[in-house]
């Protein structure tokens, strides 16, 4: 049983999803929405587009921006009806809302990769799955250590956020890394981390890649090549892509070359008619998608064309 299902036991049922005013429609009413600091740059833009266009005729939505773990919790235990994350909901997590709430949709609304990244001054570009693996057991712990170096030595500083989701996805995606040995720091969002790590030429650390482009900061994203199979299949990488390099390019994550993809998806309680599905709706949609592209994430829901 997880801890959020513990949670939901103690709280005996007694948050229960509030339906919204009979006034409410797609684009008119109010709505606080909840998104996961890992992905917020790109899902603050869609909450201003939206805004921009509805929000002369009375839509009203406000957002905080959380960690991916408090975000589901609050879905599941209070009146949120809509959140952003980067973690699904098990069986039990989805009967629990569907008993208390009486509704329950998620969908993915787009990919990114996550991102490895360094020094703008550290000479390294590359990096393959299993060396992220043995930095993350604490059994590769200098720059000369990895297969292509290009110069950079010294003691690798890792930085990964304790009981983040990009921790979460670590674990289960990188062959024997269910727990993550290695003595690193624990910046408390995604922006430190980004900070910490243009800050020490020696540092590398792991984000969202809509993070890089928004924190303004020069911070480099590595290549990355899966040199073995991953823990998780959840996007099959195809053959010729085994032992390649590829950069969190969208073009790369869609096509399932780059191996650290995770998905971004949206769970809402709303009802028919109510503004969380007139947003919903306005995400998956071609304004909303085309808002994902923009800051170079893949769309889920909308064909893609590869420019060769």
């Amino acid at each position: 049983m997880t801890n959020r299902i513990f949670l939901i036991l103690l709280a005996g049922g007694v948050f229960l999803g509030c339906p919204p005013e009979k006034t409410e429609s797609p684009t008119k009413g109010s709505l606080h929405i909840l998104i996961a600091e890992s992905v917020a740059p790109p899902l603050i833009r869609e909450v201003d587009a939206f805004l921009a266009i509805y929000g002369p005729h009375g839509a009203q939505i406000t957002y905080e921006v959380v960690p991916s773990e408090v975000a589901v919790s609050r879905f599941i235990l209070d009146t949120t009806r809509l959140i952003f994350t980067t973690i699904a909901l098990d069986s039990l997590e989805e009967e629990t809302v569907r008993r208390l709430a009486g509704s329950l949709r998620s969908m993915t609304v787009a990919y990114e990769g996550l991102a490895a990244v360094v020094h703008h001054r550290n000479p390294v570009d590359r990096i393959t799955t299993t060396e992220i693996r043995k930095i993350l057991a604490g059994t590769l712990t200098r720059w000369e250590q990895l297969s292509y170096p290009k110069g950079q030595r010294g003691r690798i500083t890792l930085h990964l956020q304790d009981g983040s989701d990009a921790s979460a996805y670590l674990r289960a995606h990188i062959p024997a890394t269910e727990v993550i040995r290695a003595r690193h720091r624990s910046p408390p969002d995604n922006l430190s981390l980004l900070h910490a790590v243009v800050g020490d030429e020696h540092a590398i650390g792991f984000v969202g890649q809509s993070w890089i482009d928004s924190a303004r900061v020069p911070a480099k994203a590595l290549d990355v090549a899966a040199d073995e199979l991953p823990a998780d299949t959840s996007f099959a990488m195809p053959p010729e892509a085994m032992g390649k390099f590829f950069a969190p390019h969208p073009a790369h994550v869609h096509r399932n070359y780059y191996p650290l993809k995770r998905r971004i998806m949206m769970l809402t309680k709303s009802l028919r008619g109510d503004l969380a599905s007139g947003f919903g709706t306005f995400v998956a949609n071609k304004e909303g998608q085309r808002i994902f592209l923009e800051v170079g994430l893949v769309p889920a829901t909308q064909p893609i064309r590869l420019r060769r």
